[in-house]
């Protein structure tokens, strides 16, 4: 800005909501310091190649905030002091330092929300949700998977209600896959099965499902899972199947066949283990030409990641992978058939891409065990860890820490400020309980303001100290949410295996018990004390024999 020169502003600007809403919230701060804000359009800065430079003109007091909102749009902010207050060059710098941190948060908000969006389109418009609610038999299913079976709605609200619409061969074969889940025998449902459209005809579905929560006895008490129609894919392996019996005299309609088919489709010999055959959808998945795939053997393209590759056995042969010409890998399920051609041995192998619904899969296993909030572990995964970090203390004869705290007065911020603030203020806690541990350790919520981390591979008592120190700290920094500086305090928490606790729910307890005599002292970390009780001990060392039978 040059010095002496006031901008004009335009008394009609037309903007976006988002940019109108900053606007709003930056005056209202500029009022916070006892300063009137203004936008105008950008003027012209004392050195065109610094567009973010600050203009001031401290004797008219007058100064000029260039903001970069998005690449291209350039906001300035007119700022003069009140009559109690002197304007100078630092108050400027600060005021641009803070809104472009703002401008930041506003933008990493709008990612966050297309994404959600994204992914909630993805899992209710492409797949059929299902959650069962093992105590009580209650099941709830998405739109989507209404579609699939032509309802418009569902009076049956019981699993037993849905074993009715499966086909009486399929039934028995998904109920022993079901139980064998609910007693952890296996870890994913993984069946295809004929139900009963609304129009009375049977549809096959692959039904997908996993445990996200077990009871003490290791039974699951729900199950969530994906449902996808699979009767395109069905009607074309049965015709190509028909077809490559009768390939000798339907050379051109199983051509056509191979041609159109929604599928990819490779046709190897068994002897040299050389492609002899694709069809389009093969190429487009793998990236290779014809001629390419013709140079190819079998196991260059597929893989099986969990052992040895089998498909020259024939049959289905479900989570395996595809590696295309750019290195990319694909989850696939593919069905292989052995055919005798004139004594000839080929293996047809027709492949179905299901990488967009173990994508979809890895993101409800990822929702079932992270706080959707801050991303952090919920209670679920939380003991999950805690279980593990226990295991290895007793392999390794290490310490593990566990370290509970709250926030002292979090309802007075949702109260004076907002859920919306309350939100933030959450947020910056785990960014910043995340940077004061270590990689190795686990930060997690468990609901609330209340925060824990696991403190694994201990060697010494000291290292505990150290670290609790550093996370009381960074936890204890003020932090700025809706133009106003708020205070956080907190006190920690913490009991060590086996020093002090003997087993997880021992550990949970005392960590909690140290955290409330830390309360009463105020703002401080407390280590959790055994009871001088010999009962207490003892019933201690019993639910420590119980934890470990091997011992």
């Amino acid at each position: 800005m040059a010095h002496g020169t006031k901008p004009t502003p335009k008394h009609e600007r037309s903007l976006p909501p988002d940019i109108a809403s900053f606007e709003r919230n930056a005056v209202e701060l500029c009022s916070t310091f006892g300063l009137k804000g203004s936008f105008t359009d950008p003027a012209p800065t004392t050195d065109p190649t610094k567009p973010d430079q600050i203009g001031f003109d401290p004797q008219q007091q007058l100064g000029a905030v260039p903001l970069q909102f998005s690449p291209g749009q350039l906001l300035t902010l007119q700022v003069e002091p009140s009559s109690t207050t002197t304007l100078t060059l630092p108050i400027l710098n600060g005021l641009q330092l803070s809104l472009q941190q703002q401008i930041k948060l506003l933008h990493d908000h709008q990612q966050v929300q297309q994404q959600a969006q994204r992914w909630h389109h993805a899992l209710h418009n492409s797949f059929g949700v299902w959650d069962w609610q093992r105590p009580d038999d209650q099941l709830t299913c998405s739109e989507q998977w209404l579609n699939l079976l032509g309802m418009k709605s569902w009076d049956g609200k019981h699993l037993r209600d849905l074993f009715k619409r499966f086909d009486k061969n399929d039934r028995t074969a998904f109920t022993q896959d079901l139980r064998e889940l609910i007693h952890g025998n296996i870890d994913m449902l993984d069946c295809e099965s004929r139900l009963r459209h609304e129009d009375g005809h049977y549809i096959w579905l692959r039904n997908r499902g996993k445990v996200t929560d077990r009871d003490s006895k290791g039974q699951a008490l729900r199950i969530v899972g994906t449902s996808v129609d699979i009767q395109q894919r069905k009607t074309g392996e049965e015709e190509v199947y028909d077809l490559c019996q009768q390939l000798q005299a339907s050379e051109t309609r199983y051509r056509e066949l191979m041609k159109h088919a929604s599928d990819a489709i490779l046709i190897t010999d068994l002897e040299s283990k050389r492609i002899i055959d694709a069809n389009h959808q093969a190429t487009h998945l793998s990236g290779y030409t014809l001629k390419e795939l013709f140079e190819k053997k079998h196991a260059d393209l597929i893989h099986n990641p969990h052992g040895k590759c089998r498909c020259a056995e024939g049959g289905l042969h479900r989570n395996m992978t595809l590696v295309d010409k750019g290195g990319r890998e694909h989850s696939i399920d593919i069905g292989c058939t052995i055919i005798d051609i004139s004594g000839r041995q080929l293996l047809q192998c027709i492949i179905h891409d299901i990488s967009e619904h173990k994508a979809t899969e890895e993101y409800l296993h990822h929702m079932a065990h992270h706080d959707p909030l801050t991303g952090l572990p919920n209670r679920i995964l939380f003991r999950d860890r805690l279980q593990q970090a226990i295991h290895k203390s007793q392999r390794n004869n290490t310490l593990v820490a566990l370290c509970f705290f709250d926030l002292d007065n979090f309802k007075e911020i949702n109260d004076s400020l907002g859920h919306d603030a309350g939100d933030q203020v959450l947020n910056t806690v785990a960014q910043r309980l995340t940077q004061a541990i270590r990689t190795s350790d686990t930060a997690a919520r468990l609901g609330g303001d209340e925060f824990v981390t696991i403190l694994e591979e201990i060697e010494t008592p000291t290292i505990i100290q150290s670290i609790a120190g550093k996370i009381l700290e960074q936890i204890n920094r003020p932090i700025t949410v809706a133009n106003r500086q708020v205070q956080i305090t907190s006190s920690l928490g913490i009991s060590i295996y086996p020093t002090t606790s003997r087993n997880l729910d021992a550990l949970i307890s005392h960590a909690d018990t140290a955290m409330y005599n830390a309360k009463q002292i105020g703002n401080c970390l407390e280590f959790f004390r055994l009871s001088c009780s010999p009962s207490q001990d003892a019933q201690e060392n019993q639910e420590n024999l119980n934890l470990c039978p091997d011992q």
